[in-house]
């Protein structure tokens, strides 16, 4: 019985009383034009439709009659809950045969199907069974004990995962759950503030963009206690911002998928730096595994496949081969995400086997980038993948096997892209290959050549520190507070002289004032002289410190100091390594979006020769 609707309380009630009298429940993305769900429907055989508002019935009055046509649903089997129709809890009511208890196989029969997303080939129908969805929620609910409060915003769609498992749990536990209209501030910042909710189950760009809206500090940050956040990477400098903005409430990052969720999460307890860097360990009832390529387990620390196991997980892709499965012969879900697990059990996650790149929050489809390579003269064939970045989340880089690898030309390549794709789809890198690594089934090897790529990246990243990016300014500073005003009005010039807008430069100003002051006047007497570094990257202007002083964790605690919060705020990304023992503090400032820096560089070559020279 396929479910079509906005969220809402009879979407919940719709669901429970399918589920409850044995059915199964279709999820259906409301934003699907009719025609996509019609195949969806069909391909899963579904013979009821359960209709509310949606992106179609908004635009025209007879799409659900459409749909049932295109679906081949007959009209009698379609109940329109706009319309109030009633009997709609008591058909399931009445159905024979209910009882309280459900049987072993009884349970593990599907209790609903909820669609992948299908960016970049056909979605495809996962089967949760009653079990599956007790053991979600079961783990749930034990990460959020003692911190689970009365009253949740659920503002993620109901046929995902996340907002029908969160829904589930709050309910079962007698609290109130709450559906906003939309997921814009405007919508949900009332909400919270009319019935003082108390968590909130969202992604980081909803988080993100409620934290600006007006009001906020008024209406949302007293209220909230707990953060629920899943649905992509968020980088740690935007967790700990998210932390800073949210001063009352503590943010759980979770990691899972339609095919199993959550599989691991943070507790509420764990340090803010766990938080904000993993997603956490594994849930209550599932097992983890890094594997090789070959499925091989892996040791702690080392990169690999994130495999799970456990009777949290679908019971497979409805319609789909075995050999099509996500589900190995011994139970453990082959995730496509690449990972490592730490010395406390926490996984970290290191990029995607998958085919979707989220690039600074923008949605890519590699598809799209490999089509308009392959037109290029010399490019045989052409793979596209996503790695990560310390500010954008994740690189566009691409691999291309070519006819003659020596007569290759990759800024020609890239011109090319330029004017057929818009820049923040232009791969970072192009590398060429005479020939790509298959499989045994002829296939493009992609484990394999995303070993190649990450080894080939690192390579240049190494290249990079010995010799790219350029340094403007490399300066000692005396420990003494009249160098802090100097300095600082000194960079704010700089960088007004490159490009940067007023706004930026004020900030950039602003984090050297406290930077400084941190160094020179607070607890760190004993730094001695201050070197402090400016180089020009290719898509951030970096400014980097260091001393002899004690280490300055800024990015560890939620506790930290005024200063540390107002770099955290201004900052794109902040970041601690170390050189010989010793660490150095990275502030990196992404340029304006109209600031082209090759060009200014090329404007300015004799100049930034002498600066090189200083």
């Amino acid at each position: 019985m396929a479910l079509w609707s906005y969220n809402s309380i009879d979407w919940l009630v719709a669901f429970f009383a399918i589920v409850r009298a044995g059915g199964v429940a279709v999820l259906v993305n409301y934003s699907m034009g009719v025609q996509d769900v019609a195949k969806l429907l069909r391909s899963v055989g579904a013979t009821y439709i359960i209709c509310g508002d949606n992106g179609q019935t908004k635009r025209w009055d007879d799409a659900l009659g459409t749909l049932a046509k295109a679906s081949g649903i007959a009209l009698k089997n379609c109940i329109d809950m706009r319309t109030g129709t009633p009997g709609l809890v008591s058909r399931f009511a009445d159905a024979p045969g209910i009882e309280e208890v459900r049987t072993d196989d009884e349970a593990g029969e599907t209790a609903f199907i909820i669609f992948t997303s299908g960016t970049t080939s056909r979605p495809k129908a996962v089967c949760v069974s009653h079990r599956a969805l007790t053991c979600d929620a079961r783990a749930l609910e034990l990460g959020l004990e003692g911190t689970r409060g009365p009253s949740i915003c659920v503002s993620v769609p109901l046929f995902h995962i996340l907002g029908l498992l969160t829904s589930y749990v709050y309910l079962t536990q007698g609290a109130k759950v709450c559906l906003p209209a939309n997921y814009r501030a405007d919508s949900i910042a009332p909400l919270i503030s009319e019935h003082c909710v108390s968590d909130m189950a969202a992604v980081g760009a909803v988080y993100q963009a409620l934290s600006v809206a007006e009001g906020f500090s008024r209406n949302v940050a007293p209220h909230l206690r707990t953060c629920l956040i899943a649905g992509g990477m968020t980088t740690p400098v935007q967790m700990m911002r998210m932390e800073l903005d949210y001063a009352n409430a503590t943010f759980v990052n979770m990691y899972g998928q339609s095919e199993g969720a959550p599989l691991t999460m943070v507790r509420p307890s764990d340090l803010v730096e766990q938080r904000a860097g993993t997603v956490g360990r594994p849930v209550e009832g599932v097992e983890l595994r890094i594997a090789a390529a070959d499925g091989t387990p892996l040791p702690e620390g080392e990169v690999g496949e994130v495999l799970a196991r456990g009777k949290c997980l679908m019971n497979g892709y409805d319609g789909m081969p075995a050999s099509s499965q996500a589900i190995d012969a011994h139970g453990w879900l082959h995730t496509g995400d690449l990972g490592y697990v730490d010395e406390l059990g926490n996984l970290h996650l290191a990029g995607r086997l998958k085919d979707v790149i989220i690039r600074g929050g923008e949605n890519i489809s590699p598809a799209e980038i490999e089509a308009e390579l392959t037109k290029i003269d010399g490019v045989c064939e052409a793979k596209v993948m996503g790695v990560p970045h310390p500010v954008f989340g994740e690189s566009i880089e691409a691999c291309v096997e070519v006819s003659s690898v020596s007569k290759f030309d990759v800024e020609q390549v890239k011109d090319l892209l330029r004017t057929s794709l818009p820049r923040y789809k232009v791969p970072a890198h192009v590398f060429a290959y005479e020939a790509f690594p298959l499989n045994v089934n002829g296939k493009i090897d992609q484990r394999s050549l995303y070993s190649s790529l990450v080894v080939r990246l690192h390579t240049l990243e190494v290249s990079d520190e010995l010799a790219s990016g350029v340094v403007v300014y490399d300066l000692v500073l005396k420990n003494t507070m009249f160098a802090i005003v100097p300095v600082a009005e000194f960079v704010d010039s700089l960088a007004t002289d490159i490009g940067f807008g007023a706004n930026s430069a004020s900030k950039i100003h602003l984090c050297i004032e406290e930077m400084l002051s941190e160094r020179i006047m607070d607890a760190y007497s004993g730094a001695g002289d201050i070197r402090m570094r400016l180089t020009l990257m290719e898509d951030w202007l970096r400014v980097t410190f260091s001393d002899d002083g004690a280490e300055y964790v800024i990015d560890k605690r939620r506790d930290t100091s005024l200063s540390a919060r107002i770099i955290l705020g201004s900052v794109d990304n902040f970041h601690t390594t170390y050189r010989q023992g010793k660490p150095e503090y990275h502030m990196d400032f992404l340029y304006d979006d109209n600031l082209d820096i090759k060009e200014f560089l090329v404007q300015n070559k004799l100049q930034m020769a002498e600066q090189e020279n200083i």
